[in-house]
């Protein structure tokens, strides 16, 4: 018996020096029966013509070019023409171990659910690594609870850590919302968990997230992007199908979460005195909202992040940001 059609999505847009390694790791997935989409969005490097040389040599991959329209528009397209049963979405310059498609699969028809995802990923500097013996720990939860724990921030709150039922996000007409391009992942998230019924929870990491140099952000530092963030927090809550008072109480910690973190990205890019205003905002809802942590269902370590944020939210940044600088320079090191 043929096993189900599973989509699998890739957005591109200058990402040629890391798009090899990432398709590679798609085609060669010991699960076979795959649609492989990569959407080159525009992209002026050598991405699209890349793509169209593993499409020659590879009958499941479909490569589609268009002009320039952002990633939620890339992935929206992507999904509008899938034909597979269940859909992944992976970003451009990250890896997949081989098992990443049927770890998954096997989570959902093995738990009779309609989403399976993994809380974390591997976050990589250099190379990924692969495990190899891995005694596994898989939970059920209902859509609310998920959708709970990610707005608790423990769940990666990206797209590509799960597979979906392709069923569930057309029925309900879950896409990404094309006018974000900061938080769209972690919209599309919440909302498709409150649509299912069962969410299967492993914890094996099969999926391995690149990450680069936080030194580099201010280079990529956009007040753009910053608002688009603090915006998805206000489309995930008018998107809740069932607003329950847990629901709300773990979206308000999400929204001062989010504000925490923009605020965070201006300090370590030194900009907080360019943008004075926008500082401003975010420092009085840092620390006037700061409250939320304190009887949070999380970790100490975020309980500080609460304290540090009430007392003085610039320090909190500055702090934040050094310790982040020296567990990349440790990484980096191999320590």
């Amino acid at each position: 018996m043929n096993r189900p059609l599973i989509s699998m999505i890739v957005g591109m847009y200058k990402g040629e020096k890391y798009i090899r390694e990432c398709i590679d790791s798609v085609i060669r997935q010991d699960y076979t029966n795959l649609e492989i989409i990569l959407v080159d969005d525009g992209s002026p490097d050598n991405c699209g013509s890349i793509a169209d040389t593993y499409a020659e040599s590879d009958s499941r991959i479909v490569v589609v070019h268009q002009k320039n329209a952002g990633v939620s528009a890339s992935r929206n397209r992507a999904l509008d023409m899938a034909k597979g049963d269940y859909i992944c979405i992976i970003d451009q310059d990250d890896v997949l171990s081989t098992d990443y498609v049927s770890y998954f699969y096997n989570l959902i028809i093995g738990n009779n659910a309609q989403i399976a995802l993994t809380p974390t990923a591997e976050k990589f500097f250099g190379s990924p690594t692969f495990q190899t013996e891995f005694k596994d720990h898989v939970e059920v939860w209902s859509g609310e609870q998920t959708a709970i724990e990610m707005l608790y921030h423990k769940i990666i709150i990206a797209p590509w850590n799960k597979m979906i039922s392709r069923k569930l996000l057309d029925n309900n007409h879950v896409r990404f919302n094309p006018d974000f391009f900061g938080g769209e992942g972690f919209a599309f998230s919440v909302q498709s968990y409150q649509y299912a019924e069962r969410i299967a929870v492993g914890h094996k990491l099969v999926y391995h997230y690149r990450v680069g140099d936080p030194e580099s952000g201010a280079s990529k530092f956009r007040e753009s992007t910053i608002h688009s963030s603090i915006n998805a927090q206000q489309y995930i809550k008018d998107t809740f199908v069932h607003e329950t008072p847990e629901l709300l109480k773990a979206w308000k910690f999400s929204n001062w979460h989010t504000y925490c973190d923009c605020l965070n990205i201006m300090v370590g890019c030194g900009v907080a005195k360019q943008y004075k205003d926008l500082y401003k905002e975010l420092e009085q809802v840092c620390k006037s909202e700061a409250t939320c942590a304190f009887s949070a269902p999380i970790s100490a370590q975020q309980k500080l992040r609460g304290i540090l944020f009430k007392i003085d939210p610039y320090m909190a940044a500055k702090i934040i940001n050094h310790f982040r600088i020296r567990k990349f320079e440790k990484a980096n090191r191999g320590e």
